[in-house]
This record gives C-alpha cells, sequence and structure tokens, in this order.
C-alpha cells in the first residue's frame, strides 16, 4: 500500500503555557533582595526554579492533527513522534505533521487510533478501533493479519520477543502469527474476554496483562494466564497502563490509582482510590501520573514535592518521555508537550504594569526597577509596585533608567523628559524643556559621580550640572541627534552611541565622532562594555563590533550570529557575552571569538535562548537603555515585547541536549515519490532528484540549522539554514552518497556530540550507450570511419589548398587596397575633428574665440600678471545702438557689423593682445603688459578703428557704427577675475551713459 501524504505547515500557531503561581515571585524577588548582605543572596532562576515552572506547548487540529482527542503517543526509531487519533494516525517532526488516514492513503480504513508500537528495524505498528493493524516501512503501509484480524478492535499492542504480536482489543487478547494467522489468547486459562487496556513484558519473558478486571500475568509459552499482584486491589482494580521506571521496577495505573513496585521488591500505592490513566518515571527520577481529573502531575525524584499542570480537556493514557527528555501527554484538548527550560518571565498576570518592557536596572538597595510602555514598575521583597509618575494622566512610557547617586533611580521617558525617583519610588525632581532639555523624549541616561548627569534624547545630548545645561549636536561633532546609548570607560571618556554612529567625549572636553559609513561599520550603535584590557564591544545593527587599538572588527551573520542587530552587551563572568536581538537572547563563547580571531575556526559558538526556552516573547527591545541586566544573583534580565525575561546565564538545560536525530522523509525522482530505503539505484536518465529530511529537536525545531553535501559531487558542504530539502538535477553516472547534518547550536559544527547526521547512498547507473561493451564497439566502428573519412578528406585538402593560394593572392591585393583607403579616411577624421575641436572654441561669425575659450585664457593671464608681477588690463567693447542696426537694416546686416569690428580687433590689437566675442554685441578684450594709460590709448585707436568702418545695407544706405569701451587694470584692490569684469562692465555702462563711443576706465 502505497502512501500519500498530507503535510500541513509548521506549528506557527502553538501556544505557549506557562503556570502562574506565587511560587515565581517568592524565589525571584530573593534575588532582588540579594545586597541586603551577603548571607541573603539566594539562588537565580536556575534548575530547580525552572524545573517548577516548565513551559507547556500545545498542538491542535489548527495546527495539523486531524483531530484534538489523543489516544497514543510513541517515538520511532528515527526520533519522529507518531499520535494516534480519533480520526487517524499524524506523524510529527517538529515542524508540521503528516497525516495518514482514509483520505490520502489508499487503502488506509483507519479511524481511531489506540495503540503505536515503534519496531527496532524503523517500522511502526498501529492499532485501529475498527481495522484491526497497520505497519508502516519505507513509506509504504501494510494491513496485517487476515480478514478477521482486519477486523479486530485494537486497544493495546505488544511484539514479544519471539517475534509475535500480541493484540489487545475490546474483545480479549489476540496473537498474529507470522504468517498472518490470529489465534485467540483471551479465553485460555482464565484470562477474561474482555477489554485489553495494557501489555508489558517483564524481564523474565512473562506478558503483564491489564484488563478492566484487573492484572493477568501470562506465559507466552503455556498461554497460561492467572490473576497478578501484591494486593487485592492491585489485583483487581481495572487497569490502564503498565510501564517500567528506570530501575526496571514496575508503574500500574489504573482505577485504584498508581502500584508503584520498585526493582527491590518495595511497593508504593500512589494517588489511592483516584483514578490514574497513566504514569511512567522519566530519567530524572520524577513521576508523571495522568489523572482523570484532566490534570497532569509530577512529583519530584525525592517524593517530597508535587506539582500540578493544568492542561485542558481530559488527559488520557498518551504519556511518554522523549529522547531529549520532554514530557508529551494527549488529552481531549490537543497534543501537549511539558519542557524544563532556562528561562522564566514576568508579565501582566505576575502583576506587571505593562507587558512592553523597554528598560530594567537593579538598584543598590536589590530593588528591579522595570520600565516598560505603560509605566514604572519597581520589584522588591517579592512585590511588584506600580509607581506613579506622570505629572497628569496616564503614565509615560520609559526609556532610559540609570541609578542615581543617592540611591534612587533617574528615570527617562517617551514624553515628559527626566525625573529623579527616590529609592522608594517617589518623584524628586522633574526636567524638562524648562531646564534645557532639548527634548521630552529621553533614550539613556548616565550620572558622574560629580553629581553630572547626562541626557541622550532624540534632539542631542545634553549635560546638566549645578543647574546649568549644555546641549551638544551635529554641530560639536556629534554623528547623530538621536542619542541612545552613554557608557564611561575606565579611562573617563564617555561613550556615545547614535542613530548614525559614535561618539567619544574625552576628559578634557574633546568630542571625536565616528559617522556611519565614515569610520563606523554601522549604523545605530545601541550599547557598548569594555574589558579589562580596554577592549570596547558595541552592540549595533550590523552585528558585534569590537573596537581595539583604534581598529573595528564586525562579526556578524557571517561567522555564525543568527541575528546582525543586537541591542545590549553583557559580559556574564563566565566567558560568555550575551547579546539582546529582535529574535531571542544570544550567548557568545568569548573563547570561540579568540579561535575566530586566529583563524583555528570559522564560525562563532552561538546559544540562542528564545520563546521556545521560557521567555515570555524572543522579540527584545533596542534603542533604549538599558536594555539588560545581569542581576546580583546572577539572573540575566532582558526586556522583551511580551513581559520581563529571565535567563539562567548557565543553561542548565543545554547540558542535556543531545545531538538533533535526522531522518530522510521522502525522496522523489523527477516528481514520483519512492519508497524509502538506504540506497537507491537510479537510471541515468533522472533528471530531478529530490530528498526531504527533518533534524529532529522537539525541544527547538526552530533553532534546528542543516547543511548536506552529496559525496561525489559536492566539494563543500552546503548550508541549508532552516532548509528542510535538497535538490539535485541532472546527475551524471556515478556513486553518490547524501550526507545530511542538523544542529541546533547554532551554526557550531565542531561540537560533533550536539550535531547529529544521516546518509544514504545513490548508484546512477549510465545508459546502456554509456557501459563498457557498447563503448569499445562504438571505437571500433568509430576508428574504422574515422580513417576513412581521414583519406577522403586528404585528397579534398590538396585540391582545396591549390584554390586557397589563389584566393589568398587576390584577397591580399583586395586589403593592401582598403589599407590605402583607410590611411586617407584617418587623415580626413583627423582634419575634421581639429576642424571641430577650433569651431567649439571659436565664433563662427566673426573667427574671434568664444566666451569658452576666452575664460579660461583671461583666469590664466591674470594668474601669469599676479605671478610675473606685470601689467594687465581687461577691457568691454559693446558696439553702441546694435539693436537698432538689426531692427532697422536687418540681422544680416547686423551680422555684417560684427565681422567687421572682428576683423578690426584682430588688425588693431596684434599678436600679444586677446580679444573674443564675449555673447551678443559685446567683446573681451585682454591686454597684458600695458599699464592704464598706454591701455586707454590703445582701446582708444582700436575706438576711433571701429568709428570709420562702413557698411552699407541692401538699399544702399551707409551704417554707421561706434562702440563703447570699458576697461579695468589690475591694482592692489583688484586682484581677481570677477573684479576685474565687474569694473569693465561698470565703466563700459558709465560710457554707455555719458554719450557712448567713448572709452572709460
Amino acid at each position: 500500500m502505497e502512501q500519500r501524504e498530507q503535510r500541513h505547515p509548521p506549528t506557527d500557531g502553538v501556544h505557549t503555557l506557562r503556570r502562574r503561581s506565587g511560587l515565581l515571585l517568592t524565589l525571584l524577588c530573593v534575588c532582588c533582595t540579594a545586597g541586603a548582605g551577603v548571607a541573603q543572596v539566594a539562588l537565580p532562576v536556575s534548575e530547580r526554579v525552572i524545573a517548577e515552572r516548565p513551559t507547556i506547548a500545545r498542538w491542535t487540529m489548527d495546527q495539523g492533527l486531524p483531530h484534538n482527542l489523543v489516544h497514543a503517543l510513541a517515538q520511532d526509531r528515527d526520533g519522529l513522534l507518531w499520535i494516534g487519533t480519533w480520526e487517524g494516525v499524524a506523524r510529527f517532526d517538529g515542524r508540521a505533521f503528516t497525516v495518514f488516514d482514509r483520505q490520502n492513503t489508499p487503502g488506509m480504513e483507519m479511524s481511531g487510533v489506540f495503540a503505536i508500537v515503534p519496531e527496532a528495524d524503523g517500522g511502526v505498528l498501529i492499532g485501529s478501533a475498527d481495522d484491526g493493524v497497520f505497519r508502516y516501512s519505507g513509506g509504504r503501509w501494510q494491513h496485517l493479519g487476515d480478514a478477521r484480524a482486519q477486523r479486530l478492535r485494537v486497544t493495546s499492542m505488544l511484539r514479544g520477543r519471539d517475534g509475535a504480536l500480541w493484540v489487545g482489543s475490546e474483545d480479549g487478547l489476540f496473537r498474529i502469527e507470522a504468517d498472518g494467522r490470529l489465534s485467540a489468547a483471551g479465553a485460555v486459562a482464565g484470562l477474561p474476554k474482555t477489554r485489553i487496556a495494557a501489555l508489558l513484558q517483564r524481564p523474565d519473558g512473562s506478558v503483564l496483562v491489564g484488563t478492566a478486571q484487573g492484572l493477568f500475568r501470562l506465559d507466552p509459552a503455556t498461554l497460561r494466564a492467572r490473576r497478578w499482584g501484591r494486593t487485592p486491589a492491585m489485583r483487581a482494580a481495572a487497569v490502564r497502563r503498565l510501564s517500567h521506571d528506570r530501575d526496571g521496577g514496575l508503574l500500574v495505573a489504573g482505577d485504584a490509582g498508581v502500584f508503584w513496585l520498585h526493582a527491590d521488591g518495595a511497593l508504593q500505592w500512589l494517588r489511592q482510590g483516584q483514578r490514574v490513566d497513566a504514569a511512567l518515571q522519566d530519567r530524572q527520577g520524577q513521576l508523571w501520573t495522568s489523572l482523570s481529573s484532566g490534570q497532569l502531575l509530577r512529583r519530584s525524584s525525592s517524593g517530597v514535592s508535587e506539582e500540578m499542570l493544568s492542561i485542558s480537556g481530559v488527559v488520557s493514557a498518551a504519556l511518554i518521555e522523549d529522547r531529549e527528555g520532554l514530557i508529551w501527554a494527549g488529552s481531549t484538548d490537543g497534543l501537549f508537550r511539558v519542557a524544563a527550560g532556562d528561562a522564566g518571565g514576568l508579565t501582566r498576570h505576575d502583576g506587571l504594569g505593562g507587558d512592553d518592557v523597554r528598560v530594567v536596572q537593579q538598584s543598590a538597595d536589590g530593588a528591579v526597577w522595570i520600565g516598560h510602555a505603560a509605566g514604572l514598575d519597581r520589584w522588591q521583597h517579592g512585590r511588584i509596585a506600580t509607581l506613579r509618575i506622570a505629572a497628569s494622566g496616564r503614565d509615560p512610557s520609559v526609556l532610559a533608567l540609570a541609578a542615581a547617586n543617592d540611591g534612587g533611580m533617574w528615570v527617562g521617558t517617551y514624553s515628559q523628559g527626566v525625573l529623579l525617583l527616590a529609592p522608594d519610588g517617589a518623584v524628586r525632581q522633574r526636567l524638562g524643556s524648562d531646564a534645557g532639555i532639548p527634548q521630552a523624549m529621553v533614550r539613556a541616561l548616565l550620572q558622574d559621580a560629580d553629581g553630572g548627569l547626562w541626557i541622550g534624547s532624540n534632539a542631542g545630548l545634553a549635560y546638566r550640572n549645578r543647574g546649568r545645561t549644555r546641549v551638544y549636536t551635529l554641530a560639536d561633532g556629534l554623528p547623530a541627534l538621536q542619542v541612545q546609548a552613554l557608557y564611561r570607560d575606565r579611562a573617563g571618556v564617555l561613550w556615545i552611541g547614535s542613530s548614525g554612529g559614535i561618539a567619544a567625549l574625552s576628559a578634557g572636553g574633546a568630542l571625536r565622532g565616528w559617522p556611519a559609513g565614515a569610520g563606523f561599520p554601522a549604523h545605530n550603535a545601541f550599547d557598548f562594555l569594555e574589558d579589562a584590557d580596554g577592549t570596547l564591544w558595541i552592540g549595533s545593527d550590523r552585528g558585534l563590533l569590537r573596537l581595539r587599538d583604534g581598529r573595528f572588527r564586525v562579526y556578524d551573520h557571517r561567522v555564525g550570529l543568527p541575528r546582525d542587530k543586537l541591542f545590549r552587551v553583557i559580559d556574564d563572568g563566565h566567558g560568555h557575552l550575551w547579546a539582546t536581538s529582535n529574535q531571542g537572547v544570544l550567548r557568545i563563547a568569548r573563547d570561540s571569538i579568540a579561535q575566530l580571531d586566529a583563524g583555528r575556526r570559522t564560525q562563532l559558538a552561538v546559544d540562542v535562548v528564545d520563546r521556545s526556552d521560557g521567555m515570555p516573547g524572543s522579540q527584545g527591545n533596542g534603542a533604549s537603555a538599558p536594555a539588560g541586566w545581569l542581576s546580583r544573583a546572577g539572573t540575566l534580565l532582558v526586556p522583551t515585547s511580551a513581559g520581563l525575561a529571565l535567563i539562567d546565564p548557565a543553561l542548565p538545560s543545554r547540558h542535556s541536549w543531545r545531538a538533533p536525530a535526522v531522518a530522510i522523509e521522502r525522496l522523489q525522482v523527477d516528481g514520483r515519490e519512492q519508497p524509502l530505503r538506504g540506497d537507491y539505484r537510479l537510471p541515468g536518465s533522472v533528471g530531478r532528484l529530490s530528498v526531504d529530511y527533518a533534524g529532529l529537536s522537539f525541544r527547538s525545531p526552530d533553532k534546528v540549522r542543516y547543511r548536506y553535501r552529496l559525496h561525489g559531487f559536492d566539494r563543500q558542504w552546503i548550508d541549508a539554514g532552516s532548509g528542510e530539502e535538497a535538490v539535485y538535477t541532472n546527475l551524471p553516472p556515478g556513486d553518490y552518497r547524501l550526507e545530511v547534518q542538523a544542529t541546533t547550536s547554532s551554526t557550531d559544527w565542531s561540537r560533533s556530540d550536539l550535531v547529529g547526521r544521516t546518509s544514504l547512498q545513490l548508484d546512477v547507473v549510465p545508459p546502456f550507450w554509456q557501459r563498457g561493451p557498447f563503448v569499445v564497439l562504438a571505437a571500433i566502428a568509430f576508428s574504422g570511419l574515422l580513417l576513412w573519412w581521414y583519406r577522403g578528406r586528404s585528397h579534398r585538402y590538396l585540391r582545396r589548398q591549390r584554390r586557397l593560394n589563389r584566393i589568398i593572392a587576390e584577397r591580399t591585393h583586395e586589403l593592401r587596397t582598403k589599407n590605402l583607403a583607410l590611411k586617407l579616411a584617418d587623415r580626413e577624421r583627423e582634419e575634421l575633428v581639429r576642424k571641430l575641436a577650433y569651431l567649439a572654441g571659436h565664433d563662427a561669425l566673426t573667427g574671434l574665440p568664444n566666451r569658452r575659450t576666452a575664460d579660461p585664457h583671461l583666469t590664466a593671464a591674470l594668474e601669469g600678471a599676479l605671478a610675473a608681477q606685470t601689467p594687465l588690463c581687461v577691457a568691454l567693447l559693446d558696439i553702441d545702438n546694435f539693436k537698432r542696426i538689426n531692427d532697422t537694416h536687418g540681422h544680416e546686416i547686423g551680422d555684417e557689423v560684427l565681422r567687421r569690428v572682428g576683423e578690426v580687433l584682430r588688425a588693431t590689437l596684434g599678436e600679444h593682445a586677446f580679444a573674443a566675442r564675449h555673447g551678443g554685441e559685446e567683446f573681451l578684450l585682454v591686454l597684458p603688459g600695458l599699464d592704464r594709460e598706454p591701455a586707454r590709448a590703445r582701446l582708444d585707436e582700436l575706438r576711433r578703428r571701429v568709428a570709420v568702418v562702413v557698411v552699407h545695407d541692401l538699399d544702399g544706405r551707409v551704417v554707421q557704427c561706434t562702440a563703447s569701451v570699458g576697461f579695468a587694470c589690475l591694482g592692489p584692490s583688484l586682484q581677481s577675475r570677477r573684479e576685474l569684469l565687474v569694473l569693465a562692465d561698470r565703466h563700459l555702462y558709465q560710457a554707455k551713459h555719458e554719450g557712448r563711443d567713448r572709452v572709460i576706465g
């Protein structure tokens, strides 16, 4: 029976539920009072607290389950989770459900599933409520047994050590033989013909049978059964689940409670008189029980404490521990996963005034101050107090906190400037625009030892001391006006982070900026952290930056950081840097940074803590300070958009993490799905090969990263990120091995203990024409053909050679002729270029240089005169009444006048002077080497010659023309080209005004 899978999208709709109780506040408040005295320091959020506050995730039909009523759970050899529901069975890889039911799998007449048994060879047995037993293996389904077996109403199953399949049903116990025959065992030697709820094989080979009428022990060899148990209640009460504890003892869950028969023979009776649907002991020694009241009970390994976890719906007998130590439970309301994490959360439900937390800081008295979008809270002695800080109306959003020298707290707000609060939360002082604060939105604060207060706002940096305020802006050297981080290093330098770079203000008052794109390798700087050796770490929107010896080093996604935008950088004192981001908190091993710098590794060692680890939300907040705090008790406090996250920096649960199992889920050849197996023989004509895989980490499926490599084809690993498909097209024939690796340790592939892997063999068979015998025959045939071809071609070659010699001679003659023509064309082109260059710099009408040539000539002449200390005069000549000439006699006569004047200029000025048409009827004259009076004489001579120019119009009338000249000479007060031209133009205007036909200068 070939499967057809129905895949559902990833479980984006998973809801994370958290137990809410006073325990959180009681335990975590001790962190806040740790500063009161050394003896009062208590544990931070650690294994104990986290274990008592597990994270519960839920999946329902909305996320892909075929039905919300879950009856059975099991994990197969590959690590995939199988879920039996009232409407068929589903397989889960941590991201998506694959549903198998009568709608998508031909022949799958399966409805309710009450029993699932994984087998050692990777197959899975599925017990149906009406249709017997199905077996899934290698991507195919098989309906087991004969016609009678396929009508069994299965409630439980057991694969015996002898290979026999024991099947518990509503009608008793049955056995399916290897040949498919069904034998009844329930009525043999005292076993009642009733509902069989549980089957378990003991170390001695006997089979315990849990029925509605009590517990029985069956000898498989004799098929004799008898009641079994140490007490009458244990023997007679209805049994619902049987399991072994971690030491080989026995747990019997049923209507009378839980009987725990320890390996040493001791018997415990737990939950006496209360119906228990399932019981198991996890690897930590904790006892989990599903109560008919709809709750899941966890009993500590010591037996001292119990905790009731509320799970919606009525809890069923579906209760297992997976390979990662996670507890899975089923109920009438879906599938649930219980996991201990490394983080907790503080939200509105716990008493916070708002969930959108922006800043957090611990004051000297141990109180934790929490700023959020709805105001400010103070958390101390197990109580969260909401502080009224608004001058009137609603409390403003808090964007900044800084410890005050008197033990209080400075508070920066979104809309009401800066506040000073006493240690008890009372408002002592308000600073706004009346105090010189440039803007009411304040993102960063820092108080110096002398009482001076630094205020970072969206309009610059302010410094207030002794009642005076100074504001630093762009004009003072800030790279941007939005200041969002302030940090004082050991040398007394104030570091300033902004939205457009960073700046440093020395103790002496000198401000140096590193603008974005001009020395600073990022745009936003959100935080600073200094090491003992003076190294400065910077959280930015381009990754983690290091400033050492005046040089920046960038650590970003290219070296393994999952995110580039980092808001807060904190050293936990144990060899790690912590950085908050929009998608979780990153823990970066310092030694991996050193190894990366030394070239001993290519990726950083990074752990990501996010919502899946117990944080109230993964989205951190930035552009406010401080966006994180390490409490005195060692707890990492991180503001998020969903509450305040509390993280144990030791990440204790990570010590038990294992490499994710990697499973091949589907293989398709040219769109056709193939049965799953370890090796494949593929035809050489295959066009597209696709392999779907999954790294099974149910604790953090979103953290799984993949890489794969087709050995024999790929030269290096292909980084697939979170992708779950490898695709190859047109593979050449050959032997290949596809290896897939997965890790939850970011992209640190050096941790082999955290890297899961799987592989499959591929043999691409060449087509017949690429096989040995065919190739030999083809080579012989080809050789004969080649010989025949060679002989014929040699004969043709001789004839062609003679003809080619004739053609070469003819073509050589043609080429010589064409070369001569090309040389002539080159000469003509050069002459044309020369003429065009001349025309570009000269006036076509007068032949004089135009303004384009005149301007640089004047500049050069002026520079030469200044350098040589020689005289220079500049003149502007304008033809008088030129417009009247044009209007009266026509433009052709006007053009003739311009030509004649140009001729006069060339003839009169000589080779040392320069004349150019400056525009219209105006001409520019440059007279080097002439002082004022010689220049005046030369210009006056020019004026007189223009006055005797005679031009006749078309009617024979004489057109008389005169010219006015204004000039200026180089002198102490006239040193620039512009000054000379302005003065010459002014004198020209004066000449026009005084009657024209004159020279003034």
